[in-house]
């Protein structure tokens, strides 16, 4: 199945970082309230796209400790985080595709939330679906693209919309009319014409031929820099992080131990000193391998040289050879000018014949020799190149400690001073030498990202192939896919005690769900509605399960579904008071267990998030994953912060 899973949720500043990790299954953030539950499915919200920033006036600890929001997930087991800052730049979205730890290795990919949606469409296998539709108060007409983000409503459920009639926000008149429309695209139920498939299939096809340029360019980058290798790439940034924690260390333990290392400061300098020394014998004893070879290479230039005029010469003559006919030219005496027969051989004789034989052989062996003394150059040539590098390598690090001799004979009256800047010199110079490795080795993820694009636009282009084969769905198939969606949505009522199943459906026209000949949009029991719409979203996962619902995201997030069914009084807590009266606060306890026992089923196979106050004792101890409290203890918990340095 294609789907999205959530792996976590990061909220972050310059000292305040916290991760909240989800289940793949069924997991639940439960709390207090006011504690931040709901603000973590906001912000779930808001890294996928939603139009709308965060209220920071209401959410004042978020913006006391928080400028960032990241959110990692899994899209077709592939990783991508999305990284959008709370403050600024609301309109923009950081794509990293890589997991959170492994940020500092990519290169974002920033874009438009629009063309992020594009992307996770792109992830997800589903074509855009454009709306023609008139202008408001006027009789223009627009083309209106249906996105994610209609998708997406049916997937979040808000907790002021679940149990209304503004599930799946059908009182937004814009937003309603593109439900239906969003349903199609999860089902695959769009009939489109060839031309538009035609239009698609070719942008599909420049949008590879765009990346593969794009990889040919990036991987022509990375020879050029001569780091054509990842494993030596990594092998390198791992050898120089680990040269900075030693010299992290070191400097520690000078701070640590100051008083008692009276004589360190001269060690460090003789130590700076020799490895200088070592430094330049290596590039004294590499600089005089590289002139050897370099003497070696013009002695193999002059001989090939050689061997080119020595070759012209076996031409030439073998030319004269072929063309110069004896027996045709005319002898004359050279004192009485009367000519005379000659009785030399002509071209065809075995000695002629002998003759072209022996030059021939002489030209391929000059050809050989040239081939052999080529190759040999073009050895040393590579070996002079490898050699330059590591002079290259060796001057940078001979610079580090030239730097570091110069801030250490620096005269200063406090102890040990000299010695912890010669040590933060280095450190400096070292970072800096690893924030370029790290430059080619996000390049090189870039390189994996694209190929990775190729690989889904590659699948796109075979499904539009696929669509172009049989343009339009079938009834027949139509009719199986709402056979099922029935079947399930009728067992889903009947678990939570709903009966009156005869006009119990799902519309073919509206693709919403009926109960007892009413719409979802027509009842007004809070708690029927509820029962309504929680069957509905299950029918529609269940149908993804059995293969329909290919574009749905296999992602369900809901807020509070004891809004309307009551909750369950736990030990030590006060009982949460409903709709202002004790008598409805444990209303119907049995259907409320039903709704969990159902969240459970549906998280064999999807993800459900499900923010509770006081979910009941059996499922809490299992699918618990955070409490949250009021005051410090909540999503922003001083506590939990893991930035401790």
């Amino acid at each position: 199945m294609s789907r999205i899973i959530l792996k976590k949720l990061i909220v972050q500043g310059i000292s305040f970082r916290r991760t909240i990790e989800f289940n793949e299954g069924f997991t639940i953030i439960s709390g207090e309230k006011t504690s931040g539950k709901s603000l973590i499915l906001s912000l779930i919200d808001y890294c996928l796209g939603k139009g709308s920033k965060i209220d920071l006036t209401v959410q004042k600890e978020l913006d006391a400790y928080c400028d960032q929001v990241y959110l990692e997930t899994l899209i077709n087991n592939e990783n991508i985080t999305f990284n959008r800052a709370l403050k600024k730049n609301f309109e923009k979205i950081k794509l990293y595709f890589c997991p959170f730890v492994k940020i500092d290795e990519f290169t974002p990919k920033i874009v438009s939330l629009k063309e992020a949606m594009n992307i996770i469409m792109q992830k997800l296998s589903i074509n855009e679906y454009k709306l023609i539709r008139h202008k408001q108060h006027s009789t223009e007409k627009e083309i209106d693209v249906v996105s994610f983000r209609d998708i997406f409503r049916y997937v979040y459920i808000h907790q002021h919309d679940l149990g209304t009639d503004n599930f799946l926000e059908n009182n937004s008149t814009f937003k309603a009319n593109k439900n239906p429309h969003a349903f199609k695209m999860m089902f695959n139920l769009i009939e489109v014409d060839k031309d538009t498939l035609n239009e698609k299939m070719v942008e599909v096809q420049n949008k590879i031929s765009e990346a593969k340029r794009e990889i040919v360019g990036l991987k022509s980058y990375l020879k050029d820099r001569d780091v054509d290798d990842p494993f030596t790439l990594q092998f390198k940034i791992e050898k120089v992080e680990k040269e900075i924690n030693n010299r992290k260390k070191e400097k520690g333990d000078v701070v640590k131990n100051s008083k008692s290392n009276e004589n360190k400061e001269n060690q460090m300098y003789i130590k700076l000193k020799k490895d200088i020394e070592n430094i330049s014998n290596q590039v004294f004893n590499i600089q005089k391998e590289e002139k050897s070879l370099n003497l070696s290479i013009s002695s193999k230039m002059l001989l090939l040289e050689e061997y080119e005029v020595e070759l012209t010469e076996i031409e030439e003559t073998l030319n004269v050879n072929y063309k110069l006919v004896i027996s045709d030219q005319i002898l004359e005496c050279p004192l009485c000018n009367s000519q005379i027969r000659h009785n030399h051989t002509s071209k065809d004789s075995p000695k002629s014949i002998e003759t072209e034989m022996i030059l021939q052989k002489a030209r391929k062996e000059i050809e050989s020799k040239k081939t052999l003394v080529s190759g040999l150059m073009e050895t040393e040539k590579k070996k002079v190149i490898q050699l330059n590098n590591e002079i290259s390598s060796l001057n940078q690090r001979r610079e580090i400690f030239d730097e570091a001799i110069k801030v250490f004979s620096k005269k200063t009256e406090v102890p040990f001073l000299s010695q912890i800047e010669t040590l933060n010199s280095i450190i400096n110079r070292l970072t800096r030498d690893l924030e370029i490795l790290k430059e080619s080795m996000r390049i090189y993820h870039k390189v994996e990202e694209k190929e990775a694009l190729v690989i889904s636009l590659g699948i796109e282009e075979e499904k539009l192939k696929g669509k172009l084969a049989a343009l339009q769905v079938k009834g027949a198939d139509k009719d199986k896919i709402f056979s099922f969606l029935d079947r399930e949505y009728r067992q889903f009522m009947t678990r939570l005690k709903y009966d009156f199943l005869e006009d119990t459906y799902i519309s073919r026209e509206s693709f919403i769900p009926y109960y007892n000949g009413a719409s979802v949009y027509a009842h007004e029991s809070g708690g029927l509605l509820e029962s309504m719409q929680l069957s509905y979203l299950g029918a529609i996962l269940n149908s993804k399960e059995a293969g329909f619902a290919e574009g749905h995201p296999g992602l369900l997030l809901l807020d509070s579904i004891s809004k309307y069914v009551g909750t369950l009084k736990k030990e030590n807590q006060e009982i949460n008071i409903v709709e202002g009266s004790v008598k409805n606060q444990v209303r119907d306890p049995e259907v409320y267990e039903e709704f969990y026992k159902i969240l459970v089923e549906l998280g064999e196979h999807h993800q459900i998030i499900l923010v509770e106050n006081t979910p009941p004792t059996q499922f809490d101890e299992i699918y618990t994953k955070y409490t949250f409290y009021n005051g410090e203890h909540g999503l922003i918990d001083e506590e939990a912060n893991e930035i401790k340095d």
